[in-house]
């Protein structure tokens, strides 16, 4: 059960920006919520937790190890934002490892507390999937780009490339 964070605040994460007076109370009597000191590991590269992590306040870096040891940000995720959803919604281990950046208050749904939803409350979970679905379409999105624009950079210096495709 929630204890700091308000309804009012729940309304204010774009998750939950669809949700009902009476889903929000839902949630805040099952969220659980964490508070995380600067430099707190929320989870390490290959443990299996099945919790879904919102930011509630603060930031939360996503670092992978390369072959080389070094570790590479591949994510900032900030206030207002989630993380964890693969593990949580595959039940696989983590591929990265989660670190707050600073002082950090975090919202946990368990798994345990969404499939007790799918079976009580269908449309909380149907707005909350709809929510997640956009959120990571957008974030492909983001990536897509990225990648595209690390191609152009390797291969054609940043300038645009000539390349024809068929059909064109």
């Amino acid at each position: 059960m929630l204890k700091t964070t308000s309804i009012d605040e729940l309304k204010q994460i774009s998750l939950f920006r669809q949700f009902t007076e009476e889903e929000l109370r839902y949630l805040a009597q099952n969220l659980e919520e964490r508070e995380c000191e600067k430099g707190e590991t929320i989870y390490k590269e290959e443990e299996v937790q099945g919790i879904l992590y919102l930011v509630q306040k603060g930031a939360v870096e996503i670092t992978k190890k390369t072959p080389s040891g070094h570790r590479q940000v591949i994510a900032m995720i900030l206030t207002g934002k989630f993380f964890g959803e693969l593990s949580f919604f595959e039940g696989r281990r983590h591929a990265a490892r989660a670190q707050t950046t600073v002082n950090t208050r975090l919202l946990l749904l368990h798994r345990s507390v969404y499939d007790e939803m799918e079976k009580d409350r269908p449309s909380l979970v149907h707005r909350l999937l709809r929510e997640i679905i956009l959120t990571i379409s957008t974030n492909l999105d983001t990536m897509n780009d990225s990648f595209l624009k690390m191609i152009n950079y390797t291969f054609y210096g940043g300038k645009a490339g000539n390349i024809e495709m068929p059909g064109e």
